[in-house]
């Protein structure tokens, strides 16, 4: 009895050290499975089916500068400051054809300087911007039917309408804007990078609009009048903004850009209005006094929309054994500020009008 005992033991005793050592084999099979697993999802899963475009140099401190030339026109829509083709009933015939008069909107040169910096982390990327642009633009106009195109006339003067021979404007604005971005450059194929960004904008402007009126005959008073409006509008804001700039690669060193971009600021305004008029002596012809009929200043706190566009080509490549990389790109850009400037009207309410900016620009970075 003791022998088979002995025996059983025997047979056994192999048995539970193989099932022992099968046991530790499947659970370290089982880890191996888990961590496979873990590597092929989370962060490196991301990397692979949203790999890092860059731009990013070897051995180097992982920053970057660029400048921007511009050469940008700016204009306010339907801003106009007189009309032509003006008519009255007892004149036999008809009023010619006139036209609807605003300044001459030039086209200026102005700059963007830029600094950037690249995160070991998720291959973030930031960057700082900063734009300033001047304009100035004119216009006059000599004419026997001019219109004004605002009510200029005091309440206590009885008179429907006002002639004058000559008018004059003129406009300029001081541009300056921040921009402050947090974004991701990455691939979605060969040939597609994406870089979805969010960040800040922050602006100071200021405009100046000027509107002369020669040789206004009041009949109520016997007497020709020049007649001065002076409209000044200072802006500050702070407000938050995202967007996504693309590139569509022909190779690897050359492709297209086009970017865009979506703004809601808060902006802080100063706005005045005054309205002049000076006495002008027939004989001799002299101005002897002066007037201001309106004079009126206000602040506002509104939020409002700006909206960015940019279309062009753009080359790029690394040199010195990968240690520098250097962008060029020249295209065009737009910028929308829908309802941005805000004149008084002796009306009790605002005239409101767009600010366009758009045209040339021209951009060289470099990261090191």
């Amino acid at each position: 009895m003791k022998a088979w005992r002995l025996l059983l033991l025997v047979f056994l005793f192999p048995l539970g050290i193989l099932h022992a050592e099968s046991e530790i084999r499947m659970k370290g099979l089982e880890n191996r499975v888990d961590n496979l697993e873990k590597s092929h999802t989370g962060q490196s899963r991301m990397d692979r089916l949203t790999p890092c475009a860059g731009p990013r140099v070897k051995n180097g401190m992982d920053l970057n500068i660029s400048a921007d030339f511009i050469y940008w026109t700016a204009r306010l829509d339907t801003l106009t400051y007189a009309k032509t083709g003006r008519g009255s009933l007892p004149s036999i015939g008809e009023a010619k054809k006139g036209t609807v008069l605003s300044v001459d909107w030039s086209w200026d040169p102005g700059f963007k300087a830029g600094l950037g910096w690249n995160f070991c982390h998720g291959c973030w990327d930031m960057n700082l911007q900063y734009t300033w642009f001047y304009t100035n633009a004119g216009d006059s106009r000599h004419s026997t039917s001019l219109l004004p195109s605002y009510d200029v006339l005091p309440v206590d003067v009885l008179q429907n309408h006002i002639t004058f021979t000559h008018a004059h404007a003129n406009f300029d604005l001081h541009y300056q804007v921040g921009d402050l971005e947090l974004g991701r450059n990455y691939y979605v194929s060969r040939t597609l990078k994406l870089r979805p960004f969010i960040g800040m904008k922050g602006t100071w402007q200021k405009q100046d609009y000027k509107v002369h009126y020669d040789g206004i005959l009041i009949a109520q008073f016997n007497a020709l009048y020049n007649f001065r409006a002076k409209f000044d509008q200072a802006l500050w804001g702070l407000g938050m903004r995202g967007g996504l700039n693309t590139s569509w690669q022909f190779s690897k060193y050359i492709g297209l850009y086009g970017n865009m971009a979506l703004t809601g600021i808060w902006l802080h305004y100063d706005i005045d209005r005054k309205d002049t008029f000076e006495v002008i002596e027939v004989e001799p012809e002299s101005r002897t006094a002066e007037a201001t009929t309106f004079n009126v200043q206000d602040r506002l706190r509104v939020v409002k929309p700006v909206m960015e566009f940019a279309l062009g080509l753009r080359g790029e490549g690394y040199f010195s054994c990968g240690r520098y990389h250097i962008l060029a790109q020249v295209g065009w850009e737009c910028q929308i500020w829908p309802n941005q400037t805000v004149h008084v009207t002796t009306r009790a309410h605002y005239d409101r009008y767009d600010l366009n900016l758009h045209g040339f620009t021209g951009k060289i970075r470099f990261d090191f």
